[in-house]
């Protein structure tokens, strides 16, 4: 947290993150109780200020880690070797934002910042989140190796330092500050910070509310005098901290001040180590952050940590992790280091209170944000976390997705109705709610945050308790019937689709509206409620049958002028009884313009296009050769799609797209922003490949792509820097100190991109895509589900003609057909009209009555005109088998 450039133009600090300038040429205020105590160091009984404003920590993680126990509450990060955001005891609450060391030579001639160095992180156990950063400086002789991890039995995190003096040096020659910038209770502001003995140590302890944190280490705080005081203070950023002591305006580059306390304000900690007297070259030492709800309880932790075998505490801690990963599906002996680390950083965004997960650890562009965002990405989206809970269940944490759903439906969903509309609810406790409804994200505790509505997102937790099967969704039937009744009555218009900026009919979000249906059938059909099952079928069916032509447009400014765009911003038309309601007021062909967020500008709905799309063949919606999937290919790679040299294909997610660093590399700030490319599009593609060939290696090539866009240890971020170029007149360049593929400062990593890797590489193994819902795919012809046993699989070919509008069913007396009922029928697929084709899964050796019908376009139903009105019959094969139909229907 905290930016700082000093005024001093040979100083800047980036470590507290202050924002503004330490006035070169004076001395900062001391308070106004100074004493000399020798040396001219200035003993404080308070620091006078409040510390300038504060920022988050960069976004940009190299390592980040917890316990896999519930005894441990604290979840850890860390940028370019040092610990940056730590969250405690939920993972919406930052605590501390910053914890490093500033080395310095006994001859006052320097001072590094560590987090300023040459440095590298790794994983000592490629099967455990424990990591060892290595700083250094040759130049200035110095090396620091520490491991990192968090006390399995307590909230506390642990680092095991070791300080080497190189070049023939020894470590009587340096000077080793311990620098810690707490943020505690989510915010810089309104932060104490103050001197505490416990235990027979000397701690610095930071406070807000009832958050604690408890900074103390194994050795001795130097004294300047035998028998004096440690010297550790508590300062206000950019007046009296310790940075400003070492380096700021006419500083000597040692620590003159101990301040005893710093109340209410932007605070800082600074302790300076005794590394001692004997002329040795290397000197190791334990560092303990410890927290609490009182200093008590903060010390007392920090105290246990550092008193037990620190040894056997890592050992256990990798013992908690190899578990975990001993437990995963290998995918065939396919997965790789990475694999694990995306299941291992997945695991650890899941809190250990409720199950909710979070987007990511940290605020992107976080070192020029400040409390005013206080969520950044460390908040619940329910489309994020059905992504990675999806990818959790896939590498076999079921437990982690059964834990997502019960938090979904138990603690995020709304059970009640305020407010007029998003952002316009003023006497709503928690901002507009309505029943069954999923706030676009909240807090961990289930508290809205933002208040925009995103339709994807209430089918998304639908779809996944379908797929954790009937013991995990049956509980929870009511409280999904009352989400799926929401979206029948709302969809399939979005109040804002899945880049959370625009109102409309998006293809992205009616692919999670039709699939988050068709699940929420079946689910209904099993809990006995076959009136809402099929209500819920009949209108999935609609708005499959409708989706091209609510958002294809045929009159597009790019390519064929065919292909889907990314959103028709027409309103819901609301008209009729029938089907018709859906519809909206304009098409995708109609000369209709809208604002983009994020400064993209106004545009046609016809010139802006993205890869939502492809949503329609993963949700099961669509095949992946559908027609107008494969029409929209070319103007989407031609717009999008960039080639990054040696690593691969990335896209952006759409033209006139502002959300990410300026042209002149300064971070986003709302406006002048040009958004980059993302890895998961890179994922996304080639699960779409895999499904079009059924050929499993063929996504390796998207595999290898998505790996070269991550960080040195694994991380998938959110975007990475494109070299410069023009997308359809919207110019985005590369600043020159960039490296084309490599991440950006907006978030890495994002919690999405883990999940899809981990989704690609297992639908790689499987050769089809993994998570595409079963019940979806087969009922629209867009896969073949093998029977289950006592089934047989039977093909149903019907030679009918039709006029637009109208489509064609088939019925029959056995569940799996509907049992008669219209609405619940199998619609048939005119990918080869006038025959129409579909295939179901029916009970093996029966005897069996079936017939056709149509549905008009205004909901009615005509049935097959058969010669004395009778039905027709099958008999159905031995389990396993398959029998096919070839039927001519006659209106």
């Amino acid at each position: 947290m905290r930016k700082r450039i000093s005024c001093d133009a040979t100083i800047v600090h980036l470590a507290l993150g202050l924002v503004g300038c330490v006035a070169g040429a004076e001395e900062p205020s001391r308070g106004a109780s100074a004493v000399p105590i020798g040396r001219g160091v200035a003993a404080l009984t308070g620091a006078a200020g409040s510390g300038v404003a504060s920022v988050w920590g960069p976004a940009e993680k190299s390592f980040l880690g917890t316990s896999t126990t519930t005894a441990s509450r604290v979840y850890f990060t860390g940028h370019r070797g040092i610990v940056s955001e730590v969250f405690y005891p939920v993972l919406d609450t930052v605590n501390s934002v910053d914890l490093q060391f500033l080395v310095g030579d006994t001859a006052k001639t320097f001072v590094d910042e560590e987090k300023q160095q040459s440095y590298s992180v790794t994983q000592p156990d490629k099967r455990s989140m424990r990591w060892q950063a290595v700083t250094s400086n040759s130049g200035h002789n110095w090396r620091i190796t520490k491991t990192i991890f968090a006390d399995p039995g307590r909230s506390s995190l642990i680092q095991r330092v070791q300080f080497d003096a190189l070049n023939g040096r020894n470590v009587t020659q340096f000077n080793l500050y311990l620098l810690h910038n707490p943020a505690m209770d989510n915010s810089g502001a309104g932060d104490s910070s103050k001197t505490a003995t416990a235990g027979g140590r000397t701690m610095l302890v930071a406070s807000e509310n009832s958050r604690v944190s408890a900074l103390a280490i194994s050795r001795a705080w130097k004294t300047l005098t035998s028998g004096g005081p440690p010297m550790v203070s508590s300062g206000f950023v950019g007046e009296t901290d310790g940075f400003t002591d070492l380096l700021g305006g006419s500083a000597d580059r040692t620590m003159s001040w101990r301040n005893d306390l710093a109340s209410g304000g932007n605070v800082a900690q600074m302790g300076w180590v005794d590394l001692g007297a004997s002329a040795v070259t290397s000197v190791s030492f334990d560092v303990v952050l410890g927290f609490g709800a009182t200093e008590t309880e903060a010390t007392t932790t920090a105290n246990a940590t550092l008193g037990s075998n620190l040894t056997t505490l890592r050992t256990t801690y990798d013992s908690g992790w190899n578990s975990y990963t001993s437990g995963l599906n290998n995918q065939g002996g396919t997965a790789d280091d990475q694999y694990y680390l995306a299941a291992m950083s997945l695991k650890s965004i899941q809190d250990k209170s409720n199950g909710a997960m979070i987007a990511g650890m940290g605020t992107p562009w976080g070192e020029t944000n400040g409390d005013a965002n206080n969520g950044g990405y460390h908040l619940v989206w329910p489309r994020d976390l059905f992504k990675f809970a999806s990818a959790l269940v896939t590498a076999g944490d079921t437990a982690a997705g059964t834990a997502v759903v019960n938090y979904l439906f138990n603690t995020l969903q709304q059970s009640s109705d305020c407010g007029v509309a998003e952002y316009n609810a003023p006497s709503c406790p928690q901002g507009y709610t309505r029943v069954g409804r999923f706030p676009q994200n909240a807090w961990v505790s289930g508290w809205q945050y933002w208040q925009g509505t995103q339709m994807d997102e209430q089918a998304m937790p639908i779809i996944l308790a379908w797929r954790l099967g009937p013991s995990v969704s049956n509980p929870l039937w009511p409280k999904i019937k009352k989400t799926a009744d929401y979206i029948v009555n709302t969809g399939p218009w979005t109040q804002q689709e899945r880049w959370e900026e625009n109102a409309g009919y998006s293809p992205s979000t009616i692919a999670a509206e039709i699939a988050g249906l068709v699940c929420a059938a079946t689910i209904a059909r099993a809990n006995g409620d076959t009136t809402s099952a099929a209500r819920y079928m009949a209108a999935a069916d609609v708005w499959q049958q409708s989706v091209d032509r609510w958002t294809f447009t045929n009159t597009g400014y790019h390519g064929d002028g065919k292909y889907y765009i990314r959103i028709n911003p027409s309103a819901r038309g609301n008209t009729g009884t029938g089907p018709q309601v859906y519809n909206p007021v304009s098409g995708p062909d109609a000369a209709i313009s809208f604002t983009i967020g994020n400064g993209g500008g106004t545009h046609d709905q016809r010139y802006i296009v993205d890869g939502g799309f492809l949503e329609l063949v993963r949700m099961g919606v669509k095949r992946a050769d559908d027609p107008s999937i494969l029409a929209t290919l070319p103007e989407y790679d031609l717009i999008l799609k960039r080639n990054i040299a040696g690593k691969g294909d990335a896209w952006f997610r759409y033209n006139y797209d502002g959300y990410g660093e300026k042209n002149d590399g300064s971070n986003f700030d709302g406006t002048g922003g040009r958004g980059r490319l993302w890895p998961i599009f890179t994922a996304e593609r080639g699960m779409f490949k895999i499904a079009g060939t059924g050929v499993g290696s063929d996504g390796n090539p998207f595999l290898t792509a998505v790996k070269a866009f991550s960080t040195p240890q694994g991380f998938i971020p959110e975007q990475v820097w494109s070299e410069t170029t023009d997308v359809t007149g919207w110019q985005v360049v590369k600043p020159a100190t960039a490296t084309a593929g490599t991440p950006t400062r907006s978030m890495s990593p994002l919690n999405w991109a883990m999940g899809e890797y981990i989704s690609l590489l297992a639908s790689i193994r499987a050769g089809k895509v993994v998570d595409i819902p079963s019940v979806v795919c087969s009922r629209y012809n867009a896969c073949v589900v093998p029977p289950a046993s006592g089934q047989a699989g039977v093909v149903f070919n019907a030679t009918a003609t039709t006029v637009v509008g109208q489509h064609v069913y088939v019925t029959g007396n056995t569940a799996a057909l509907g049992s008669w009922n219209t609405d619940l029928g199998i619609p048939v697929d005119p990918r080869s009209y006038p025959v129409w084709t579909n295939r179901a899964n029916l009970p093996a050796s029966s005897a069996l009555q079936y017939k056709y019908y149509r549905k008009n376009a205004n909901g009615t139903v005509t049935w097959e005109n058969r010669p004395g009105g009778g039905n027709r019959t099958m008999s159905t094969p031995a389990s396993g088998g398959t029998l096919t139909l070839n039927d001519t229907v006659i209106w």
